[in-house]
């Protein structure tokens, strides 16, 4: 119990005490005005602090049973915890002295202070590999994975393909790599057209040549049909007549002293020219834009992302390699900073800022909180919560209802005496 509620009680009970202790003397000296006179003190002095003390107990309860307009709090709890939140928010927190609360306060001195404290390299390190094995259990690695397709595709629609492809040619022919780009052109068309594929291709290329031949007019398919008959077209040697042929023309367009490789090597420089010019890097872009849209990122990069959180997920030498290196460079950044004035200028001005902008876009849960902790209280929480901030000025209240109620009786015995 209070102190003050204490006291409240103990006048209160002096209260009741006098008044029947002059009662007691109205009764055995009826015609005594002292006597009157006290008992019209003791009376009013008691009914004052009665009075009050149930004003202030119907505030929270319902003083002995009485059931009308009593226990205001709870009854009208609803719209308290809306006005405490109301006030909370607008006026003990409101955006301006946080703000100003903000700018008040050097939080850089404070970060370093609890950092000299409470934080060692090796709390660093471990809150680091804490952090990463939480990271690596929420990390959804589809969308990582389609979310690095779209950057990654940003980042190449941006980025000119020209340019690159004319410093690659103009790299290929000061080192004189020209030789063995043909070289690796020719073996590469050497295996393709070693493969039994290629004859197959052949064959059906010439199968569908014939059918579009005679089928353009009746003396075609006449034609046609007579060599066919006589073995005059026979497709199967043709086609392999023809890869053979093709399989000979690659080989000889390996020879070193092969006239086409000395076009090949002209037509570069030609082309790494050309790339520079505007008509053919638009071509090159919308050939680069054309395989963009077809090709698709997302498979691959979930794929590494999703080796990547695996291997984050358990204790493991890559995630501690990643932990230490992070603390060794948050640790190099920090020494810059304490080492710096104007990085700590810039850090306390970062700071107060972002906190500032923070606040003030998320102002309304200061609200939010205030109210969802008010709405959990019981009725008797709530009530206990109000007399814990008001409790004192409301036990004064008590207090002075006794008094005041005796001066008011006081002032009517006088008036009696008088009258």
């Amino acid at each position: 119990m209070r102190p003050v509620k204490r006291q409240a009680n103990t006048v209160l009970a002096a209260a009741g005490g006098l008044f029947a202790g002059a009662l007691a003397l109205k009764y055995h000296y009826p015609g005594n005005e002292l006597a009157a006179a006290l008992l019209t003190i003791s009376e009013a002095s008691l009914a004052g602090g009665v009075a009050d003390w149930f004003a202030v107990t119907a505030l929270f309860r319902r003083p002995l049973g009485f059931p009308y307009h009593t226990a205001l709090v709870p009854r009208n709890r609803d719209r308290i915890i809306e006005a405490l939140t109301r006030t909370i928010e607008q006026d003990f927190f409101n955006k301006q002295s946080i703000a100003d609360r903000i700018h008040q306060v050097n939080i850089l001195d404070k970060l370093t202070a609890y950092a000299g404290t409470h934080m060692s390299k090796a709390g660093v390190r471990t809150v680091l590999d804490t952090l990463l094995a939480e990271l690596a259990q929420t990390i959804d690695p589809g969308a990582v994975g389609k979310y690095g397709e779209r950057l990654l595709k940003v980042i190449f629609r941006r980025q000119s393909a020209a340019p690159q492809a004319a410093a690659l040619l103009r790299w290929t022919l000061q080192e004189e790599k020209g030789g063995e780009l043909y070289t690796a052109v020719v073996n590469e068309l050497a295996v393709r057209c070693a493969q039994e594929g290629t004859r197959e291709a052949i064959y059906n290329y010439l199968e569908q040549l014939k059918q579009n031949t005679a089928q353009k007019n009746w003396l075609a398919s006449l034609v046609t049909g007579v060599l066919e008959g006589m073995d005059g077209i026979n497709l199967e040697d043709a086609a392999t007549a023809l890869h053979e042929e093709l399989i000979r023309t690659i080989d000889e367009l390996a020879e070193p002293e092969h006239p086409v490789r000395q076009w090949f090597q002209e037509e570069l420089k030609e082309v790494s020219v050309n790339l520079e010019t505007p008509e053919w890097a638009a071509v090159i872009d919308d050939w680069k834009n054309g395989q963009l849209a077809r090709a698709s990122f997302a498979g691959p990069l979930t794929a590494v992302v999703q080796a990547i959180l695996e291997a984050f997920k358990r204790p493991s030498a890559y995630r501690d390699s990643v932990a230490d290196w992070l603390a060794g460079q948050l640790a190099s950044y920090w020494q810059q900073v304490k080492e710096s004035t104007l990085l700590q200028h810039r850090a306390e001005t970062y700071l107060k800022t972002l906190l500032t902008d923070i606040f003030n876009k998320e102002h309304s849960l200061v609200g939010q909180v205030a109210g969802s902790a008010l709405r959990k209280l019981s009725d008797e929480e709530l009530n206990q919560f109000i007399e814990d901030k008001a409790g004192e000025d409301l036990d004064w209240i008590r207090i002075n209802g006794v008094f005041v109620g005796g001066i008011a009786g006081l002032v009517l015995a006088v008036v009696q005496w008088l009258v």
